[in-house]
């Protein structure tokens, strides 16, 4: 009998044991729990997966201005001594800030985000204040567009990431196996950042460019958070404006596109007149397009050729239009044959008076402000510190009294390999303002020509 009434206690207590590993917080039992905890855009999970920590819970958010300083989550851990105060205040020399920053790899990333929970905090995703309600009922979304510099796009990333908003990533396809791999383990500890679900094998000056936006703007038209902007960038930008600042300007635009239009001799409308072919390399295998000598037809349905900048500022509904009205539809289909038609493709859209447009704009292309991003082109006064790629500046520290009193929201272009000590106190500037919850100088967003006088639908 004892021997029976011991058994059957030890059976009564494994049972228990069992009950409570299963029903406590050990596992995560249904699909949709694990797409909270493992961010699940995407294929569904098994059902029983360990469960990590909730993302977002109240202590993980900094109590205080210096806790993120403290954790090294403020620009670049290696730099912290650095005096960013007299960058921004006084003309300053390159010399006097370190001309290189410790690389982080893509293996490294893969290990590190093997645990999300560690890598959200580790890497300071967590670095902001609570989401104020203001953006928590203004959603924004981000498409980053990259090959390379994962470390580089993932500082661009940190930077811009709020919890409420919604981040696609378009990796280019010759990018190696181990760094595919490596941004899509780091975007699945990331609940509201994913890989777009098709990616391009991006030429220079080519369509599959503009498709690798395209791709995301169409899976980011079925994610469930409902933005209300979208914002295109390449890794190689950085933010010189604050979320909240952000959501201020585009409530003044109110519904309204922020796309650059050009007309008159800098359309360089030879890209365009022209069909252009793709043609390889039979030793290297590279591919580029070269002009076939044919004349382009007509653009369809009496369209209006603009040009303007790949990267802009987009409504919802205009991408909407973009991704389903079959006008937009027809002029995609033209621009395949088009040297950059990304340069054309958004531009000849916002600015067209054939169809009622979504935020477009009707008024002469070139004599409104262009305030998405900020490009300092050689042969355009701009000025530059250091060098120019493809005409356009890579900024250094000695560019950071320039770039603080721009108007527009992002600059271009930063090279983690070139003076990074620029991305390190712009990320401090933006860090400070985005804790501190003010705003600077919205008096110069408002009455702006393209803005809409009658809201849209936001």
């Amino acid at each position: 009998c004892r021997r029976k009434l011991l058994l059957g206690a030890v059976t009564l207590l494994f049972i228990y044991i069992v009950w409570r590993f299963l029903s406590g917080d050990h596992y995560v039992s249904t699909k949709h729990e694990a797409s909270h905890y493992w961010c699940g855009y995407g294929p569904a999970m098994s059902d029983f997966v360990p469960k990590q920590r909730p993302m977002y819970e109240t202590e993980d958010y900094p109590p205080n201005i210096s806790y993120a300083y403290r954790n090294r989550w403020v620009g670049f851990p290696d730099m912290e001594q650095v005096d960013c105060n007299q960058a921004f205040n006084s003309s300053v020399k390159n010399s006097w800030f370190p001309q290189t920053v410790p690389r982080i790899f893509p293996h490294q990333f893969k290990a590190a985000s093997a645990n999300c929970y560690e890598f959200i905090r580790d890497f300071g995703f967590l670095r902001y204040p609570k989401v104020s309600e203001e953006e928590e009922n203004f959603p924004l979304a981000f498409i980053v567009l990259f090959f390379k510099d994962l470390d580089q796009v993932l500082f661009l990333l940190r930077a811009i990431y709020r919890p409420n908003n919604v981040y696609c990533l378009s990796v280019d396809t010759k990018s190696s196996v181990e760094f595919l791999d490596a941004v899509r383990s780091v975007s699945k500890c990331l609940p509201n950042v994913f890989v777009a679900s098709k990616l391009e094998s991006i030429v220079y000056a080519g369509f599959s460019r503009l498709m690798a936006d395209i791709n995301c703007m169409e899976d980011l038209l079925q994610h469930p958070i409902k933005w209300k902007y979208v914002v295109n960038l390449p890794g190689q930008q950085f933010p010189l404006r604050s979320n909240l600042e952000l959501i201020k300007i585009f409530q003044l635009y109110n519904g309204a596109n922020d796309v650059e239009g050009i007309i008159g001799k800098r359309m360089m409308a030879m890209r365009f007149m022209w069909r252009h072919d793709y043609v390889t390399n039979n030793v290297t295998g590279d591919v580029r397009l070269v002009s076939s000598g044919i004349k382009n037809r007509p653009p369809p349905h009496g369209i209006d050729i603009v040009k303007g900048s790949a990267y802009g500022t987009f409504s919802r509904d205009f991408i909407d239009f973009v991704i389903n009205h079959q006008i937009a539809k027809d002029f995609l289909e033209w621009c395949k044959t088009v040297l950059s038609p990304d340069e054309y493709f958004w531009a000849t859209l916002h600015h067209s008076k054939v169809v009622n447009v979504p935020g477009g704009y009707t008024g002469v292309p070139d004599t409104k402000p262009w305030l998405s991003t900020y490009a300092s082109w050689g042969g355009g006064g701009d000025p530059c510190a250091t060098i120019r790629i493809r005409s356009v500046c890579i900024f250094s520290p000695e560019d950071l009294p320039l770039l603080i009193n721009r108007k527009e929201m992002f600059a271009n272009k930063f090279y983690i390999t070139h003076h990074p000590a620029v991305l390190h106190c712009l990320d401090q500037l933006l860090y400070n303002v985005t804790f501190s919850g003010s705003t600077r100088d919205l008096k110069q967003y408002q009455d702006l020509p393209f803005a809409l006088k009658t809201s849209l639908k936001l």
